[in-house]
């Protein structure tokens, strides 16, 4: 297989995922609407798998401004706010998971720790936004960082709490410990050294940067689109790990929630 028959593979997969994700939102709606915390979970959700959908129908890579389809919907600014939005939902998803596992557990501490998810994970918004405007990967390299801080928090909240349960609750926190190991092992060992790798060059090439004003007006008009599997080929592992385990997991947190 050629790059550019790698490249329709992958972004025709991407596309498939994105349509099997809608149908599993769908289906966990209908078996698992209610009130309260559900209910939320299930908005917060939705929210994330409509937005992760539109960018696998029209990825792009947002601090170059590469896009695979030349249209306005391919804006990086256009598609960093849908992003920004969807991040923080998942955010919640999680923060009221962890809050809910806390009062079922016992543990007041961990209901604490859930209250730090959002505020965390909305900072590392504002770094990621500083790296799209003025093309810096350092905002980047600090983002991942909080994403894999924050997570790993996630984990030894569940792995100290997995003892307090019992049954399938306990099996579900054992493997949401799994997850987050996981996630925090691929950020810690490929992200997170990536985007280092991009900002230590960008310093060594003494690329250029953009004010906040200029970056802002830049992200909402530049874009270039490019098919090159090369180009591609280095963002294609989180990419579709995001728009496919990361989706499963907010799905299953809906779905798991007691309440």
């Amino acid at each position: 297989m050629g790059e550019a028959g790698a490249l329709r593979t992958w972004w025709a997969g991407l596309k498939l995922v994105s349509l099997l994700n809608i149908l599993l939102w769908t289906v966990a709606c209908l078996f698992r609407a209610g009130s309260g915390v559900l209910s939320w979970q299930l908005i917060l959700s939705g929210v994330f798998v409509a937005v992760c959908a539109f960018r696998s129908f029209l990825p792009r890579i947002d601090l170059e401004r590469y896009c695979l389809v030349d249209s306005p919907l391919s804006s990086t600014f256009l598609g960093r706010s849908a992003a920004t939005v969807a991040e923080l939902c998942f955010a919640g998803q999680v923060a009221l998971g962890l809050r809910e596992l806390g009062l079922v557990a016992g543990m007041p501490g961990i209901v604490t720790a859930s209250h730090a998810i959002v505020p965390t994970l909305a900072l590392a918004q504002v770094f990621c936004w500083y790296s799209v405007l003025t093309l810096d990967h350092l905002g980047h390299v600090v983002e991942e960082s909080l994403w894999a801080a924050t997570m790993a928090m996630v984990g030894v909240c569940l792995a100290i709490a997995a003892p307090q349960l019992e049954g399938e609750l306990f099996w579900l926190v054992v493997a949401g410990t799994a997850v987050a190991v996981a996630f925090v092992a691929f950020m810690g060992l490929v992200d997170v050294p990536m985007y280092v790798r991009r900002w230590q060059r960008g310093r060594r090439e003494r690329q250029p940067c953009l004010t906040l004003r200029d970056g802002l007006a830049d992200a909402r008009s530049r874009r270039i689109r490019t098919t090159e599997w090369a180009i591609w080929k280095p963002e294609a592992a989180w990419l579709t790990g995001y728009f496919s385990i990361a989706v499963w997991i907010s799905i299953s947190i809906a779905c798991v929630s007691t309440r």
